[in-house]
């Protein structure tokens, strides 16, 4: 008796270790891990530098990185229904994802046929079925399907209210506010800095001018026969 309690105990506790270890891992999207760098990012996803946009240099890094999936016969079976992936960065660490799905491969497919695949990965969603606005880098009005969350990251599925397009959007609990407070600077220095900047691209295009006058000057002048 004493024996098999025994052997009960280990296998209960064996149990609640692997909960709490599955419980600690924090969300991620496939091989994307929040807080990543830009170069990790590029490495997994096989992408070439040009493909990294930067947003904003001041007061932070704003980057983003954009991948499409290649071209997939609709026919096609199993392929894979991510339309693009975008990766955005704030100082050279991943702070936000959204997948937007492909319409053709997820057609028919209810919003408990998204939770339930979801659900797999992340769990029992906290939240279903809310109307809410889109993430503001994507500005389009949408339904929020279901929102899962852990100690470090927000997961959120939305479905578009006036079109079919669904999204998955991943952010960083500690770098989504900072990342979101730099771009709402970036915004005000921008408009703050226009005037002086367009004075300045003004007396650039002067100066390049009267350089490049002067230089025709020069040839012409040697060439000039009375």
């Amino acid at each position: 008796m004493t024996s098999i309690r025994g052997i009960a105990v280990t296998t209960v506790v064996a149990l609640l270790s692997v909960e709490a270890l599955v419980a600690e891992t924090p969300f991620q999207y496939r091989d994307y891990a929040l807080a990543s760098s830009v170069a990790s990012v590029m490495k997994i996803s096989n992408t070439r530098e040009d493909r990294v946009k930067t947003l904003h240099d001041r007061p932070a890094r704003i980057q983003e990185l954009e991948w499409r999936a290649p071209y997939v016969s609709s026919g096609t079976e199993l392929a894979d229904p991510v339309r693009d992936i975008l990766f955005s960065f704030f100082d050279d660490q991943l702070y936000q994802i959204v997948v937007t799905y492909d319409r053709d491969r997820i057609e028919g497919l209810t919003n408990d046929d998204l939770m339930e695949t979801l659900s797999a990965t992340y769990g029992v969603p906290l939240l279903r079925h809310s109307r809410a606005a889109a993430p503001a880098d994507r500005a389009e009005d949408a339904t929020v399907v279901a929102r899962w969350e852990d100690a470090a990251t927000i997961v959120t599925l939305t479905r578009g209210t006036y079109s079919p397009q669904v999204r998955l959007v991943l952010h960083s609990k500690t770098l989504n506010a900072p990342a979101r407070a730099a771009i709402t600077e970036a915004l005000r220095l921008d408009t703050q800095q226009a005037p002086q900047r367009e004075q300045d691209q003004r007396n650039k295009e002067l100066a390049d001018a009267r350089v490049a006058s002067q230089k025709t000057r020069v040839v012409n002048k040697a060439a000039f026969k009375p």
